[in-house]
C-alpha cells in the first residue's frame, strides 16, 4: 500500500509540475509571439486577458498539487528510505537539497506572483492604453521588459527546482551523508 500511495503521490506531482510549468512555456515561446500576427490590437489584447487567466487558474491547479503531493513525499521520507529519525535532516544531502528546493519555490513564487498579479495585467493595461492612444511606445517597452524579466526569472527558477527534484531523487547521491 505505501508503494502505491507513494507511486500516486510521484505520479500527482509530476501532473502538477506539468500544469504549472507547461502554461508558462506555451506563453513565452507560442501565444506572445504569435499574438503579435493578430493586427486587431483589442481582439489581441481580449484574447490574452482570457488566455493568461486561463493559464493562471491551470497554473494554480498544478502549484496546489504540486504542494499537495509535495507535503506527502517529504513527510514521509524517512521511513520510505529507511532512514533512522535519530539522523538530521540536514545530515544527508536530501535534507540540504530541500531545503535549497524549498528556498528557490520561495523566490519564485513571490517573482511569478508580482508578474501575475502586477506586471503581467499592468502590461496589458499599458497595451490598451496604447491602442487608445493613451500611453506611448516608451511606456508599452517598459512594461514589456519588466513583465518578459519576471517571466524568464520565474521559469529560470522553475526548472532550477526541477533539475533539484531529480537530485532528491537520485538517492545513489541524495542519500549520503553531508
Amino acid at each position: 500500500m505505501d508503494d502505491t500511495l507513494r507511486i500516486a503521490a510521484i505520479w500527482f506531482h509530476i501532473l502538477g509540475i506539468a500544469l504549472f510549468v507547461g502554461p508558462q512555456f506555451f506563453l513565452a515561446f507560442a501565444w506572445v509571439p504569435a499574438s503579435r500576427q493578430i493586427a486587431d490590437v483589442p481582439a489581441r489584447l481580449r484574447a490574452m486577458r482570457t488566455l493568461t487567466t486561463r493559464f493562471g487558474w491551470i497554473g494554480g491547479i498544478g502549484l496546489l498539487m504540486i504542494l499537495l503531493a509535495g507535503g506527502y513525499l517529504i513527510g514521509n521520507w524517512r521511513d520510505y528510505y529507511n532512514v533512522g529519525s535519530d539522523a538530521g535532516f540536514t545530515g544527508y544531502r536530501y535534507g540540504v537539497l530541500f531545503i535549497i528546493k524549498m528556498s528557490l519555490l520561495v523566490v519564485m513564487l513571490i517573482v511569478v506572483g508580482i508578474h501575475t498579479f502586477v506586471f503581467g495585467p499592468r502590461l496589458i493595461d499599458v497595451m490598451e492604453a496604447q491602442a487608445a492612444n493613451q500611453a506611448t511606445d516608451a511606456a508599452v517597452r517598459k512594461a514589456r521588459t519588466i513583465s518578459m524579466i519576471l517571466s524568464i526569472a520565474g521559469l529560470a527558477l522553475v526548472l532550477a527546482i526541477m533539475v533539484l527534484g531529480v537530485m532528491m531523487n537520485t538517492f545513489s547521491y541524495s542519500l549520503q551523508s553531508t
